[in-house]
């Protein structure tokens, strides 16, 4: 499914969810992420921060979560000492969670869910403070797994990033 436009370019950062005042690239995925739920309102679940905040996500509904394994920064340009581009380029993994055995329906949603969501993040570009975040590749999704009695179905979400320094 291509949408052919990005109907979420002109929202603001933080526009469905403040900033928590961690990290400012965790918080644009965050936020990007809301706001795509926000204007799908078909997609019933929510994304639940479940990275190290002692969070136990009610295990009746499925959810989504991020992990952010991380990347790596290379200088980009020289010869402009403290002015310097510097790339970033990562990767994030988005979930899909559901209880283990809750049936066809709840996995069909699952992934039904983060092929949609995969689509809306494809190609796109958003605000991460006072630089701009690029989604580089959206890879489908694995063959799912069982963590802790709990079934995922993952994307993972190459990004590159530039920062001024």
């Amino acid at each position: 499914m291509t949408l052919g436009f990005d109907p979420y370019a002109d929202l603001p950062f933080g526009a469905y969810e403040e900033a928590d005042g961690g990290d400012t690239l965790r918080d644009a995925f965050r936020s990007r992420l809301n706001a795509i739920l926000a204007l799908n309102a078909w997609i019933l679940w929510a994304q639940i921060d479940t990275l190290n905040t002692g969070i136990n996500p009610d295990a009746s509904a499925g959810y989504f979560e991020f992990e952010f394994p991380g990347g790596d920064e290379e200088q980009f340009t020289s010869g402009a000492p403290n002015y310097n581009l510097f790339r970033e380029r990562g990767q994030v993994t988005l979930r899909a969670v559901v209880r283990q055995n809750a049936g066809l329906t709840n996995r069909n949603l699952a992934e039904s869910y983060i092929e949609y969501i995969r689509t809306a993040f494809r190609g796109s570009r958003f605000a991460a403070g006072s630089r701009s975040v690029r989604i580089t590749s959206t890879g489908p999704m694995g063959g799912g797994a069982n963590e802790a009695g709990m079934w995922a179905e993952s994307i993972a979400l190459a990004y590159e990033v530039y920062a001024v320094g």
